[in-house]
């Protein structure tokens, strides 16, 4: 279960007080306070009792961080949230009480796999494959918002600031803003009608647990394998790749929001997966310097059983989508896209992969109350660039014993393969790298012992 309790008191003004003709937020003669404020509940404190009866009401049990309190019905917490929060009025009704919920029928996700592939020997050293690779998914997991999402919005009519009277010393307070909390969906047309809001108004934010995802994956693989001269040993793999889906897991990953952009409209999610890589090489190789040990004592006590050993991954950028911070279609949820990518220029700089060129950004947004035209996942980070190697020595203590000395480096060309760069549109790091995905350089030691 979750409570949202968006704008505090501020609806109370529309809920009829305890006498005929007034309401739960009288007028101070002493302020010009006419309704209650936008403020912060804390549900462990007492909260006002709107059902007569004197005293406050604790909906948090006292001590604890979130357990409900057992002195209250389950019919009661309800009815209690929403009298908080249901406004009245022209205000639409709302509530405050909403939970996660599995769909009314959940399939199992399935997925089909395809492949085929062809190995060639072309001589007794070098053998070649190429392979097509396929899978499609269909009733995979996700999360969507039938009754919308939490994140209300507030409409702001007045606010009051008492001045400091002249030769005194009384600190003025901070000022009190006034208005209205409304519900997603909620419009206010050009004659100050208030309209639409949640499909349910009885019921908050449902979360519910579907599986109506999807996903394709489409790949051409390539590798070759063999030796070289006796003394070389590789394989190396090429893969062209192409990963969709319209949404890559039911949390939140580095790149999107699991919440669709529109829970009505899951059609608009289809796009690149947050996993897809377009390009991908990989290697691993090993040399052996044995073969050079017959030129001469010298050579024989430095090349006898040393090794050169390396592996190493080239890997094209994760995708991202770029969000907004504010609720621009107001379904609630903190999901929304952009609407043109005109003031935005794509740098090749990996640390800095996006980067905005107009002074404006939120014209790069739809009108309020519509979605972004811009599809998930339309923005690639830097790629990455991998390399190890590894140089080993074995030393021989006669027939049966021997001792190995390993160095290992990692990312031994000491680069920096940045994450998914800050992806939303008004934060003052847009577009820039703040982390990264790999390690610096490391070098390990290693001494073993066999018998």
């Amino acid at each position: 279960m979750t409570v949202n309790f968006a704008g505090g008191l501020n609806n109370l003004t529309f809920i009829e007080g305890a006498r005929p003709g007034t309401d739960s937020c009288p007028t101070n003669p002493q302020t010009f306070f006419t309704r209650c404020p936008y403020s912060f509940i804390n549900p462990s404190n007492p909260l006002p009792n709107l059902t007569g009866t004197p005293g406050g009401v604790r909906l948090v049990q006292p001590g604890t961080l979130n357990r409900l309190n057992p002195a209250l019905t389950f019919a009661q917490t309800i009815n209690f949230i929403n009298a908080i929060v249901r406004g009245g009025g022209d205000i639409p009704p709302v509530s405050g009480f909403g939970a996660t919920l599995p769909a009314q029928q959940l399939d199992m996700p399935m997925a089909h796999h395809f492949t085929v592939a062809f190995d060639q020997q072309l001589n007794p050293n070098l053998t070649l494959g190429v392979a097509y690779v396929g899978t499609r998914g269909s009733k995979l997991l996700r999360f969507t918002t039938p009754n919308l999402g939490p994140n209300a919005y507030v409409a702001p009519i007045t606010f009051s600031f008492i001045q400091p009277q002249q030769g005194s010393s009384r600190v003025p307070p901070a000022p009190d803003f006034f208005g209205l909390t409304l519900s997603p969906g909620t419009r206010i047309s050009s004659t100050a009608d208030i309209t639409g809001g949640r499909p349910v108004p009885t019921a908050g934010t449902i979360y519910r647990f579907e599986t109506t995802a999807r996903s394709e994956y489409h790949s051409l693989q390539l590798q070759a394998r063999g030796r070289f001269r006796r003394g070389l040993q590789f394989q190396a793999s090429y893969t062209f790749s192409k990963a969709e889906d319209d949404v890559s897991d039911v949390f939140d990953l580095a790149g999107a929001s699991s919440l669709p952009q529109n829970s009505f409209d899951l059609g608009g999610e289809w796009g690149a997966a947050n996993f897809d890589a377009r390009h991908r090489f990989a290697y691993n190789f090993i040399y052996d310097f044995s073969r050079f040990n017959e030129r001469g004592r010298v050579a024989r006590a430095i090349l006898d059983g040393l090794q050169l050993a390396g592996t190493g991954q080239l890997q094209s950028g994760q995708p991202f989508t770029v969000n907004s911070i504010y609720d621009v279609n107001l379904d609630g949820n903190l999901t929304d896209r952009l609407n043109s990518t005109a003031g935005i220029e794509r740098t090749g700089d990996r640390r800095q992969p996006l980067r905005l060129t107009t002074a404006d950004p939120t014209t790069l947004l739809a009108p309020v109350g519509q979605n972004g035209a811009i599809g998930r996942n339309t923005f690639r980070a830097g790629n990455l660039v991998e390399l190890d190697l590894a140089l080993i020595k074995n030393f021989r203590l006669g027939d049966e014993r021997s001792i190995v000395f390993r160095v290992d480096a990692f990312n031994f060309i000491n680069r920096a393969n940045y994450g998914i760069p800050v992806r939303f549109l008004e934060a003052p790091g847009f577009g820039q790298a703040t982390s990264t995905i790999t390690p610096g350089r490391r070098i390990q030691f290693a001494l073993k012992l066999n018998f």
